[in-house]
């Protein structure tokens, strides 16, 4: 028990000490060596970022491309794992290979070689280019999930539920979807992240055209512009929390999360 009380504590102080400093430098006018806290405090840097003009367009941008590419992952991964989980031609192991084989590949050169392709097919600088690489690099992730969700719950259910005259569509929507629905919101919530938090993608087929929250926090973080860079990424933390909470709500309606407590 007292094990568990300190690995607990420990995993509170990780998350929660980097989100401290974040808020000090936020807030930090004057933060001097050797001073152990800020000597003075205020919303300069707030202000600073709010006047930036790409501050409203990288908010809506992030938030409308992580929405769109986690929607269509999951239309994507749905079909795709149920088609995986019911074959019994490719082994498992052939299959999680398959699967994280984007995971293992360089980023920086399927970025690069897509970008050349997009130019060719006139994707660079559209929002469709960004959503899908973005979906490129968040399908492994939802696939894994969902693959998992799949062969835990099985066919029998839905097998019972065509025996008792339901079709296809009844028996997707009022059996296999409750029944992933823990699953479901594990995959979008994760994507959704991972879409939002995307910086190589969006730099490179967004063409400077497509701003989003990480365009704008990386390059003053890199700087050593730790003050407005911390505004940023705490404007991160919040929206992308509300927005997997968005998720959250629309997946798993009143009983989502009672469900996963349950």
């Amino acid at each position: 028990m007292r094990k568990k009380v300190v690995i607990l504590w420990l995993a509170s102080l990780m998350v929660l000490v980097p989100i401290v400093m974040i808020i000090l430098w936020a807030v930090a006018v004057k933060w001097t060596y050797p001073a152990v806290l800020p000597s003075q405090y205020g919303w300069l840097y707030f202000r600073r970022a709010y006047a930036d003009p790409n501050f409203w367009p990288s908010i809506w941008n992030s938030t409308v491309i992580a929405f769109v590419a986690t929607v269509v992952t999951l239309a994507i991964a749905l079909p795709a794992c149920r088609f995986l989980t019911m074959q019994h031609l490719l082994s498992g192991r052939l299959i999680e290979f398959i699967i994280y084989l984007p995971m293992i590949l360089p980023a920086i050169a399927i970025v690069t070689s897509t970008e050349t392709e997009f130019l060719r097919w006139q994707l660079s600088g559209t929002y469709l280019g960004v959503v899908i690489l973005h979906v490129f690099f968040m399908l492994p992730y939802a696939m894994q999930i969902m693959l998992e969700s799949y062969r835990k719950m099985g066919t029998a259910y839905q097998l019972t539920a065509y025996n008792l005259g339901a079709n296809t569509w009844q028996t997707f929507w009022r059996i296999t979807v409750p029944l992933l629905r823990p699953g479901l919101i594990a995959a979008a919530s994760l994507c959704y992240i991972i879409s939002y938090s995307q910086y190589l993608p969006t730099f490179f087929v967004g063409d400077s055209n497509i701003i989003t929250l990480p365009l704008l926090l990386i390059p003053f973080a890199n700087n050593g512009r730790f003050g407005v860079g911390s505004v940023y990424s705490i404007i991160f933390i919040v929206t992308s929390l509300i927005g997997v909470g968005v998720i959250t709500t629309i997946i798993g309606g009143r009983h989502g999360i009672k469900r996963q407590r349950n």
